[in-house]
């Protein structure tokens, strides 16, 4: 009864948009890029700079760093291992490590978020007590991740490292990287935005967030065509949709052993490990030529199958890192 009842509330809602998404793209040309621009340069932004506003830190933050660059570390390593085991050639190899390691946090996994702490038992009527800290925190390990992707992701994906150069190059011009260093300093100024005629609009912007990230996804679903899973792909699926959360329990055991962190923050970056693999691979793939197919389809399984793997990761951190009202 738990499982169904967080499938209607925290997944059907993101999948209604999805298929909206697929619908429009199969009756109309839309135009992705412009999409994918819109959710970059202001969408993102906008949700990192509400979430880092409206979030009280507690010292902690960098704990969540530091807590996400190990579980990246991490799952490259063993991505790495079993890609040999697999005997992969380089430019795919490559590929599957990509696929295995970087999730798309910045689209499902804001947008879920989102909705877990804004309904009971993490809220009641107006409500929502924990909704500010997962907001919060999810919005670090989102620009995190969005690093991860765009810089190591993509350096992956053309089967060429990543230079120091390179790293910094992308920090510049990384819109995330400058909504979040804004939000620290109207924070740190005590810029009482609530008073101003921003705050309506950024307060009901969540609701905007949610169907332009979805409805994007739905789109970029629909361009491609899911097929039967081969070996390798399954594999890529093992390693991000359950080992990557193990893995991430494994880390906040250690962490927990020296740092004091809070349950909505071990339950956040539980589920940030358990999100399926990043949408961006797919662009990167294609623009490289990169082995585009095995990217697609090994993206699109684990979204697929993704909607089951989060619900019982969505569980499962309840039982681990219990919180309520």
């Amino acid at each position: 009864m738990i499982l169904f009842s967080i499938l209607w509330n925290d997944i059907l809602p993101l999948f209604v948009f999805i298929g909206a998404g697929w619908f429009l793209d199969s009756k109309f040309k839309i135009d992705i890029s412009t999409y994918s621009k819109l959710t970059i340069l202001v969408v993102l932004p906008c949700f990192i700079f509400y979430s880092l506003y409206g979030y009280r830190g507690s010292g902690m933050e960098m704990a969540a760093v530091a807590a996400a660059v190990l579980l990246l570390l991490v799952q490259f390593l063993l991505s790495g291992v079993l890609g040999r085991l697999l005997h992969l050639q380089k430019g795919k190899f490559d590929e599957f490590r990509a696929v295995s390691t970087f999730s798309n946090s910045g689209h499902i996994g804001a947008a879920l978020i989102m909705l877990i702490y804004s309904h009971p038992p993490f809220a009641e009527g107006n409500s929502h007590p924990y909704l500010a800290e997962a907001l919060g925190t999810m919005a670090v390990l989102m620009i995190v991740m969005n690093m991860a992707v765009n810089v190591f992701g993509a350096a992956l994906i053309r089967s060429r490292g990543a230079s120091v150069s390179e790293f910094f190059r992308y920090l510049l011009k990384m819109p995330a990287l400058y909504a979040a260093l804004l939000a620290v300093l109207v924070r740190a100024a005590d810029i009482p935005l609530e008073h101003t005629f921003l705050w309506p609009v950024l307060q009901h912007f969540n609701g905007a967030f949610i169907v332009l990230i979805t409805v994007t996804i739905g789109i970029e679903l629909h361009r491609s065509r899911l097929q039967k899973p081969n070996a390798v792909q399954l594999a890529s699926g093992l390693m991000k949709l359950i080992a990557a959360p193990f893995l991430a329990w494994c880390i906040l055991l250690l962490f927990s052993s020296f740092m004091d962190m809070s349950p909505v923050m071990k339950q956040v970056f539980f589920l940030y490990a358990a999100i399926p693999s990043s949408m961006a691979l797919i662009i990167y793939s294609v623009e490289y030529d990169n082995h585009p197919d095995f990217v697609t389809q090994s993206v699109l399984f684990n979204t697929v199958v993704g909607a089951f793997t989060v619900t019982a990761a969505i569980y499962l951190s309840r039982v681990l890192f219990p919180l309520g009202l």
